[in-house]
């Protein structure tokens, strides 16, 4: 297995990126794509980095890369919503080092597994998402999120009435931002009829632009949450009442698995052992042959 950075251009702007090259290669390789928020591409915990030697030591080309705007990369932030012609790139340069590789997956956490599921319905050589926590946050869903979750698990929380009985806790002030969350998470009753007659997908609000969006995407799936993380929470609360959703065919596409105990970066050394032995049997799974072996690619 050799490492290499290599610098490839986006537009005008130069991108950074890391490739992990095995000295023999199956047919599949793999994209991490960095989170749209202030993470590059060493990802939180040093995740990337190890899960990409994990898998390049299984015989798949990695390439993880810094977006326009993060880490390395010149150019303009743009986010996740408008990764489109960073992802285009990565892949590109992965092919061009790797002539076999007969399909590439997409990698994300949070935002940017949103980023890749945007993208994948346009790239025939894209084949599978695996998605880590997917982002979908608006206001509403937001507080619908913590009126369930968070208020919920406050009241059986012993502390929680320990506070109340030493005088610490402000029951005007709780009741004013639980009045708020009602009246934020009641704000997007139309967004599904709306999601059903809106053609242009990067108009919609980002829960039904991801389910048309997967909708659209013909290749293999799998998303995995954390248990003890809102974000996850969210994604999972509209799955599971959303009659776009419902009315498609994506819980029957798709593999769904939760670790139960995990937050939203598997902070935890066995939580991330979990979460790249489900990355590399999705991925090895679906992996149909070897490659021969290619000549190392050139240092930069």
């Amino acid at each position: 297995m050799n490492e290499h950075a290599l610098v490839f251009d986006c537009g005008n702007d130069p991108l950074l990126g890391i490739l992990h090259a095995p000295s023999e290669p199956v047919d599949t390789g793999l994209i991490i794509i960095v989170a749209g928020g202030p993470q590059y591409r060493v990802g939180a915990h040093r995740q990337f980095v190890i899960l990409s030697r994990q898998l390049a030591k299984k015989g798949i080309p990695v390439l993880r890369f810094d977006h326009r705007g993060t880490g390395d990369s010149g150019g303009e932030y743009r986010g996740f919503m408008d990764m489109s012609d960073d992802i285009r790139t990565a892949i590109d340069n992965l092919c061009t080092r790797f002539p076999n590789i007969k399909q590439v997956m997409l990698w994300g956490e949070c935002e940017s597994a949103s980023a890749a599921a945007f993208y994948a319905p346009a790239d025939h050589r894209v084949s599978g998402v695996f998605m880590v926590n997917p982002w979908i946050r608006t206001e509403a869903g937001q507080a619908k999120t913590y009126l369930k979750h968070y208020y919920w698990n406050r009241l059986k929380d012993p502390e929680f009435w320990k506070k109340i009985r030493s005088g610490k806790f402000s029951l005007a002030r709780s009741v004013k931002s639980w009045l708020q969350l009602l009246s934020n998470a009641r704000q997007d009753k139309t967004t599904a009829a709306k999601a059903q007659q809106e053609d242009d997908l990067s108009a919609l609000p980002l829960p039904e632009r991801l389910t048309k969006s997967l909708q659209c995407f013909g290749g293999k799936i799998y998303i995995l949450t954390s248990g003890f993380d809102y974000i996850a929470q969210e994604f999972n609360d509209f799955i599971a009442s959303s009659p776009l959703w419902k009315n498609s065919d994506l819980n029957t596409r798709i593999v769904f698995n939760e670790m139960t105990d995990a937050d939203h970066t598997f902070s935890r050394p066995e939580w991330r052992r979990q979460l790249f032995t489900e990355t590399e049997q999705w991925l090895l799974d679906h992996t149909t042959e070897r490659s021969q072996p290619q000549a190392e690619p050139a240092s930069f």
